[in-house]
């Protein structure tokens, strides 16, 4: 499934898979902190009510908040990786390990494309997420300018700005 570009220059040098997903764990860890913070003041200022939860048969209050931090993480973190990739090519962990998104052509993302790159990640955390996460490492390594899934389909790529 390698799909050939023409350039008019050399082929960009693409992210590695490590530095894509050392960028979204630094990006993910950001989102996971805010929304645990904002989750918490908020139920401690009595905004919010925490539900009660249960795991292993055991009920506790912060069962509930783990479940409304996870609720709110995943719109969180694509609205965070859009828009910040459509306004500057890159989230806060792109830019600490030198990546940038573009456009296959090098142009940068538009709002559409960002968004969706950004929303087929999120068929990591539905029932079928192994099959998706291991679709994209297949991605990666088959296309010529190391696309997951969400870049093929938006037309986006990964530049490493830091490489040779």
């Amino acid at each position: 499934m390698t799909q050939a570009y023409s350039f008019r220059g050399p082929v960009p040098r693409t992210a590695s898979a490590a530095k894509r997903f050392a960028a979204f764990f630094f990006d993910a860890t950001i989102v996971f902190v805010f929304t645990w913070t904002l989750t918490f003041s908020l139920a401690y200022l009595g905004v919010l009510q925490i539900p009660d939860a249960s795991l292993a048969q055991r009920t506790l209050p912060v069962f509930g908040l783990m479940w409304i931090v996870s609720v709110f993480e995943l719109p969180l973190l694509l609205v965070y990786a859009t828009l910040l990739e459509w306004r500057g090519g890159r989230t806060l962990g792109k830019m600490a390990f030198g990546l940038r998104v573009a456009h296959d052509d090098g142009r940068a993302p538009d709002l559409f494309h960002s968004f969706v790159r950004n929303l087929l990640r999120l068929l990591w955390v539905t029932p079928f997420g192994p099959a998706f996460v291991l679709a994209d490492a297949w991605a990666l390594q088959r296309t010529e300018l190391d696309q997951r899934m969400g870049d093929i389909v938006a037309g986006t790529v990964v530049l490493d700005e830091r490489a040779p």
